[in-house]
């Protein structure tokens, strides 16, 4: 038999069974029955710890108490004892007529249940009678004291002031007057105040029913306390509700009855106290603004500083001061750190500028110095066109020309005091375009009235022939005059 290759003879069918193909048999393991009341127990075990855990860990605790009808303060103390956290309490405020202000109307969550540390919760609470709410006003004058003081009761008007006084010709028991401030009997709401004034009748002999003088002028209080034989008592305070001359209180309250011959002390107002602000840094629109709404009249100036232009940068009084309506105020306000000398043309008119800058703080000064030019004497050749406060300005001026006389003229004056007539001097002096004056008197080199006697200038420098004389230099004539 011929031999088998390698992988035939795995082909073959007389292979070893540990060379065939394994089979699968399948075995059924036997299942034990479930034992129910294991599981029950189990399961119970569960929800008991279940349940202790909630209750231990998560059930709220804290039971609800009743704010309603309580305050606000009430409602504090139990979120603090209770340990509360405040970012979960809300308050809502509302008008409530028949509550006073901060009582609990009502909460989100009824009494008796149970809240934990982190609830929310919401109180309403009354804000009390609405202030703005409009109000009827009864016809006063025809009501007595107790219908009076229900009405007052009724509707909560915490402003109306029901006073008694005795009263000469108002019966007891009746409205003597009755006056409302901030408002009318139109508009009249429980934001305004209303005084009403009850007769107590006649006032025993000897006896004075003081009256309310609050806010009207001194003069009543005056006219009265004559009347009465009142010795009325005045002094004086600041106020900035009641109006100058006006009675801010009285030491007795009106209704209350004093003697004849008893003092009555009144406060009457000086006006609205008025402080020496801080005005340094002011412009002039604020300066006009606190002038207008305090009646002060502030005097103010303007100078040359150091400070912005247009604002204040002095006062004569210092800040904090008590002022009134005569106090002498004073404020400078600045022109400016720079003066302008652009318009001066010649040096009267550049010192001009100068003295009036210097009179209003400038404080500058020139330092002038003067050459020769073909413009006029004293007109300027240049200068500095501004200068600071405190500074000194460069100033170039004309002496104008400085003129040569070469002319024997001036010697023949000289060697010859009788050679010369005025009218000639002046001819030559003019024509030379210089500056002159001629001085008269008696002189004993010559008989000749009208004589030119001596010709000098007036820096004391000689005058010669074929010398030069500056323009801005006078030359001085002296003349034989007999008559002197």
């Amino acid at each position: 038999m011929a031999d088998k290759d390698f992988l035939e003879q795995f082909a073959s069918s007389d292979k070893p069974d540990s060379f065939k193909e394994e089979k699968r048999i399948p075995i059924n393991k036997e299942k034990k029955p479930l034992n129910v009341k294991t599981l029950i127990i189990v399961l119970l075990i569960v929800l008991f710890l279940g349940i202790l855990i909630y209750f231990l860990f998560f059930a709220p605790k804290i039971a609800m108490p009743n704010f309603v009808d309580k305050s606000i303060n009430d409602v504090t103390a139990w979120v603090k004892q209770q340990d509360i956290e405040t970012s979960g309490i809300v308050f809502e405020d509302v008008y409530d007529l028949e509550k006073d202000e901060g009582t609990i109307l009502s909460q989100s969550i009824l009494e008796g249940k149970k809240v934990k540390k982190n609830v929310k919760l919401n109180f309403v609470v009354s804000k009390g009678a609405n202030p703005d709410e409009k109000i009827k006003v009864p016809d006063l004058k025809d009501m007595t004291k107790q219908e009076i003081q229900k009405w007052i009761d009724d509707n909560k008007l915490q402003k109306t002031k029901l006073m008694t006084a005795y009263n000469d010709e108002v019966k007891e028991d009746e409205v003597i007057d009755y006056s409302f401030s901030g408002c009318d009997e139109d508009s009249f709401t429980r934001a305004c105040s209303l005084k009403i004034n009850v007769s107590k009748g006649v006032a025993p002999a000897g006896k004075v029913s003081v009256e309310d003088f609050e806010k009207k002028p001194y003069e009543t209080a005056e006219t009265w306390a004559k009347s009465k034989k009142i010795n009325l008592v005045k002094t004086y305070a600041y106020s900035d509700t009641i109006g100058e001359d006006m009675i801010i209180s009285q030491s007795i309250a009106a209704g209350k009855t004093i003697s004849e011959g008893d003092s009555l002390t009144v406060v009457v107002s000086k006006g609205k106290a008025v402080y020496m602000p801080n005005m340094i840094g002011w412009d002039i629109e604020r300066l006009n603004a606190w002038q207008q709404n305090n009646a002060i009249i502030v005097h103010n100036e303007e100078r040359y500083s150091s400070a912005n232009e247009g604002l204040i940068y002095s006062q004569s009084i210092e800040a904090g001061k008590l002022l009134n309506k005569d106090s002498y105020v004073k404020v400078s306000i600045s022109k400016g750190n720079t003066i302008d000398l652009s318009k001066a043309y010649d040096l009267d008119s550049l010192n001009s500028i100068v003295e009036e800058a210097n009179g209003q703080g400038a404080n500058i000064t020139l330092n002038i110095s003067k050459d020769f030019s073909e413009n006029n004497v004293d007109t300027i050749i240049s200068c500095d066109k501004k200068v600071n406060v405190n500074g000194t300005a460069n100033v170039l001026i004309s002496r104008g020309r400085n003129i040569l006389l070469d002319d024997p003229f001036f010697d023949e004056i000289k060697n010859d005091p009788t050679s010369k007539s005025e009218n000639e001097t002046r001819e030559k002096i003019n024509a030379l375009g210089l500056a002159f004056k001629f001085e008269y008197q008696n002189s004993s080199l010559t008989d000749v009235n009208g004589a030119v006697v001596e010709i000098r200038r007036s820096d004391g420098i000689e005058i010669a022939s074929n010398t030069y004389c500056p323009q801005d230099v006078t030359i001085i004539v002296v003349v034989n005059d007999e008559s002197r």
